[in-house]
């Protein structure tokens, strides 16, 4: 019995040693591929098919949902907002002004439209170039400048002034009333000059060697000023003024006034 099974062991293991030389010389055709590329037993043909979209009808086709955005106010918005309120305040048309209005309406800002600048000044009484000095005393000056209506723009535009120039030891006072000139230059610096009348308490006629003889109540006036203004509301300026007769009554000693005046401008 043992020899037969030891006669069965080996005539196996010489039957496998036989087939693997035969694999290792070729001379087999088995295929090892075969078992590497075969299909695993738990996939399904469709997972090896590959995907194809079917086309949708036109009716079919629904747009993408739109997600609301949060709304922000721009400036341009606020500024479209601001005109439109604008606009619904003022008139959508000016009235128009006749021939005869626009000629007597005030130019520029001033104040209340009327008043366009009002200067103070300092002056030394009886000192001018063109006449002997007589009258003693300082003089206290207050001249109001009126918005140029549009009439005088015939005549370069002057503004109307009043005013008034009172002395401190009781001579020559006076109030005047005119037309003033005046144009900037470098900026900042200004001249002008004025024409006007004058009405003064002084004296027409007198012995009196302190006193101006005057000769008329009223008096033609005239005046120059230079200076220069800050931040275009404030000027310093040098002032000089004259009143005389020009010989029409029979005295006609002339009477100047001279020193510094502040102005501001509205």
């Amino acid at each position: 019995m043992k020899n037969r099974i030891t006669a069965a062991l080996i005539g196996t293991i010489a039957g496998v040693f036989l087939v693997s030389g035969e694999t290792r010389s070729g001379t087999t055709n088995y295929d090892m591929s075969s078992l590497l590329f075969q299909q695993h037993p738990f996939s399904t043909a469709e997972l090896l098919q590959p995907v194809v979209a079917i086309p949708l009808a036109p009716s079919q086709i629904r747009a993408p949902a739109r997600i609301p955005q949060p709304t922000v106010s721009s400036r341009a918005a606020f500024r479209e907002a601001a005109q439109q309120n604008a606009s619904e305040r003022r008139p959508a048309v000016l009235p128009q002004l006749s021939a005869a209005e626009s000629q007597y309406r005030f130019k520029g800002e001033g104040l209340g439209g009327i008043i366009s600048e009002i200067r103070l000044g300092a002056l030394v009484h009886d000192e001018g170039p063109f006449s002997r000095n007589e009258e003693d005393g300082f003089d206290g000056n207050i001249e109001v400048l009126f918005v140029s209506p549009n009439f005088l723009d015939l005549v370069w535009g002057p503004r109307p002034h009043i005013g008034a120039t009172i002395n401190s030891t009781g001579d020559t006072s006076q109030v005047y009333a005119g037309l003033s000139w005046e144009w900037s230059f470098w900026d900042d610096w200004f001249a002008g000059f004025s024409l006007g009348g004058s009405v003064h308490d002084g004296k027409l006629k007198t012995i009196r060697i302190d006193r101006k003889e005057l000769g008329c109540r009223l008096l033609f006036r005239e005046s120059v000023e230079a200076g220069y203004r800050i931040d275009s509301r404030h000027g310093i300026s040098l002032f000089l003024d004259h009143i005389s007769n020009a010989n029409i009554c029979d005295r006609n000693e002339g009477l100047e006034n001279y020193g510094i005046r502040y102005g501001y401008r509205f």
